[in-house]
């Protein structure tokens, strides 16, 4: 048996009994909901965003600082695992070189010692090189051993508290029962308060 193709046609029977017939509309193939609304709207594109990244150079900043943080931390750490003396000559050596680019206050005219009996005197002769008065300016006498050890540090006043400009002041100082106790001294000069004063060696070589 063959199936009928084509529309589907409907019999009924009016109030006088005659029949009539009418096409039954065509089936729709029925439509999701969904599917009606994406079908409309546009479908925007995926959006991608690498985490991590920076400004160029924001990133070299943070990089050159993390750098920097990372030296200082290792210099901190070598000068505490250096020995003090090592410290001690380091810092002696850059104040050395700040101290030559100073201007020298005071000239030192005449150092020398003679021994008289048991005492060993040691004398020195400066003057003030400046334009202003130098206040309460002391000599430092260090004594070493034969063997260059520092054995003992003493500081001699001047014969006066206040040398005005181009003027001179003396020290002395004498060690009682001189026995070869040291090989060899040095001189320094510095201000009562602490302050170390540069000099310029200017005695008369024979």
């Amino acid at each position: 048996m063959k199936k009928a193709k084509g529309p589907l046609v409907l019999l009924s029977l009016d109030k006088e009994g005659h029949s009539t017939s009418e096409e039954a509309p065509a089936s729709e193939t029925p439509r999701k909901p969904a599917e009606d609304s994406l079908a409309g709207a546009a479908v925007p594109e995926p959006r991608f965003e690498i985490l991590g990244r920076r400004p160029g150079l924001a990133w070299d900043l943070l990089r050159a600082a993390l750098i920097v943080l990372a030296l200082i931390l290792a210099a901190g750490f070598t000068l505490v695992v250096l020995p003090q003396s090592t410290v001690d000559r380091m810092a002696a050596n850059i104040e050395a070189r700040h101290g030559s680019a100073q201007q020298e206050k005071i000239a030192l005219l005449y150092l020398g010692d003679d021994l008289n009996g048991n005492d060993f005197r040691i004398r020195g002769l400066v003057r003030n090189i400046s334009i202003a008065p130098i206040e309460q300016l002391d000599a430092t006498v260090r004594f070493y051993s034969h063997d260059g050890t520092i054995l003992e540090t003493t500081v001699v006043r001047m014969n006066k508290e206040t040398i005005d400009p181009n003027e001179t002041a003396q020290f002395e100082l004498v060690y009682p029962n001189y026995k070869m106790d040291f090989g060899s001294y040095s001189v320094d000069f510095k201000l009562r308060q602490g302050t170390s004063v540069d000099y310029k060696d200017m005695r008369e070589t024979k």
